[in-house]
C-alpha cells in the first residue's frame, strides 16, 4: 500500500512538472507568433509607406516611359516603310 501511495505522489509530481514545461511552451509559441505578425506588419508597412513616399516621382518615371514607348512605335511604324531587302533598295537605286 505505501508503494502505491509513493508512485502516485510520484506520478502526480512529474503530471504537475510536465504540465508547468507545457504552459511556458504554449507561451513561447504565443509571443513567437505575435512578434512574427510584428514582423511582416513592419516590413509590409515600410514597403507601402516608402512606395506611398516615392509615388509622385515613380508616376513621374512612368509617364517618362510611356512617352518614350509611344515615340518608339512611331519609329518603328515609320521605319517600316523604309524597304529591308536588297532588290528593293536597288529597284530604287536604278541598278
Amino acid at each position: 500500500m505505501d508503494l502505491d501511495v509513493r508512485k502516485l505522489d510520484e506520478l502526480l509530481e512529474v503530471t504537475r512538472e510536465n504540465n508547468k514545461i507545457l504552459r511556458s511552451m504554449r507561451s513561447a509559441q504565443r509571443w513567437g507568433s505575435f512578434f512574427r505578425f510584428v514582423y511582416w506588419a513592419l516590413i509590409l508597412g515600410s514597403i507601402f509607406g516608402t512606395y506611398y513616399y516615392f509615388q509622385p516621382t515613380i508616376q513621374k518615371y512612368m509617364k517618362t516611359v510611356q512617352t518614350s514607348a509611344g515615340i518608339l512605335q512611331k519609329f518603328e511604324g515609320a521605319a517600316g516603310t523604309i524597304p529591308t531587302d536588297m532588290q528593293a533598295v536597288k529597284n530604287l537605286l536604278g541598278r
